[in-house]
């Protein structure tokens, strides 16, 4: 084992391109000897029973052939899958398994993993997984990987310490302090100007409301936020016209900074159509739709917002922008905390489009990207939300 007690780790920043891996796996009677290898080891016997974080030993072929009790407490049968796998993760559902999809080429997991076997050190990085099981949620993990030598041959002690809640308060501090103190030094601004200046004061105190509808609509929004993160948001479920909903988006972006110089073009309104939603919810995910467009629009250019009736019993929200997203992003667009800004406190607003439009409003958020037709974001729910729960 060269290296493997170093303690100058190479840090990986999530997103590290790397080649994507060989697919094939040991056979049944090659993984039954490596399991047997790693468990007659008194070394990964220590280190499995110690260990509180998810702790397995990965073979050649990164498949699993010994796990701590953390790991087999998250899923039962782990030996012979590979690390997303076995936490279900969305990339890993292709026919080649985990490591195969054009997802896994950015995966900080597999980078460390590999890096660690190439340069025969401790590599560490950030792993940021959507999964498919339970709610679809995402999830965050430090990794370290180490490489070992049990008996002549090579594996890869591989540890996962869920780091989503640390995360998750760091994102959320960072977006609700930079919002609001944004806000409200609009309002301070126009309120010096109100007491200032007696010709503009009815245009000045227009702004201090508005501006102070906005902070409270902020500091609603994380909020709420931070209640579907942990399960415990309850929808306010109610009729309301689509018209009034795009109205709505309308106004608000009509003196916010991201749509400066930039235009929001509304399509044709439906007048007759009305959903039973969570109104407040709803406007959240097109407001996050509408603000993403306009971060990927240049000055000058125009971001549309449409709604329809997608089917007799569903409607249909659609934003476009001419702007294209990389093919390599997009597998990771719906990621909590990823960003293509590399701003820290970024990344929430496609993850809480997907998380509030799925899970509490019944719909479905997609999006489709072509350097020809641009990038349209569009969510499609139930008219009656609670015919549809």
């Amino acid at each position: 084992m060269n290296g493997a007690n170093a303690l100058d780790f190479d840090r990986l920043a999530p997103g590290h391109r790397h080649d994507r891996p060989d697919a094939t796996r040991a056979t049944p009677a090659e993984l039954a000897r490596e399991v047997e290898l790693a468990s007659a080891s008194p070394i990964v016997s220590a280190l499995l029973q110690t260990s509180d974080a998810i702790l397995v030993v990965l073979n050649a072929r990164r498949q699993i052939v010994a796990a701590s009790r953390s790991a087999t407490a998250v899923v039962r049968d782990v030996i012979g899958r590979r690390p997303g796998e076995a936490l279900a993760c969305v990339n890993s559902q292709g026919p080649g398994g985990c490591g195969t999809a054009p997802g896994c080429e950015t995966c900080g997991a597999l980078g460390a993993i590999l890096a660690s076997r190439s340069s025969g050190r401790p590599t560490e990085a950030e792993c940021l997984l959507r999964s498919v099981a339970g709610d679809g949620l995402s999830f965050e993990f430090n990794v370290r990987a180490t490489p070992v030598d049990i008996g002549g041959a090579a594996f890869t002690v591989v540890v996962l310490r869920d780091i989503s809640g640390d995360k998750r308060r760091q994102a959320l501090e960072q977006i609700f302090f930079h919002d609001v103190l944004n806000t409200v030094g609009g309002l301070r601004g126009w309120s010096a100007r109100l007491l200032a200046a007696d010709a503009d004061h009815r245009r000045a105190a227009e702004r201090v409301d508005v501006l102070s509808r906005r902070i409270e609509r902020e500091i609603r929004d994380h909020r709420d936020l931070m209640l579907a993160e942990s399960g415990t948001l309850t929808p306010e479920l109610r009729r309301v016209r689509v018209a009034e909903l795009l109205h709505d988006v309308e106004v608000l972006f009509a003196s916010h900074s991201d749509a400066r110089d930039r235009r929001l073009e509304l399509g044709a309104e439906p007048a007759e159509l009305e959903l039973r939603t969570d109104p407040s919810l709803l406007l959240r995910v097109l407001v996050n739709m509408v603000r993403n467009a306009f971060e990927a629009t240049p000055p000058g250019g125009t971001v549309r917002l449409r709604a329809d009736e997608a089917s007799a019993s569903h409607a249909r929200f659609r934003v476009h922008n001419a702007g294209a997203i990389a093919p390599d992003v997009q597998c990771r667009v719906f990621q909590r905390s990823f960003s293509t800004k590399g701003e820290r406190g970024r990344g929430l607003g496609t993850y809480s489009m997907k998380l509030l439009g799925e899970k509490y409003l019944g719909g479905v958020v997609s999006f489709e990207s072509t350097p020809q037709g641009g990038t349209t974001f569009s969510i499609v729910l139930p008219r009656d939300r609670g015919a549809a729960a």
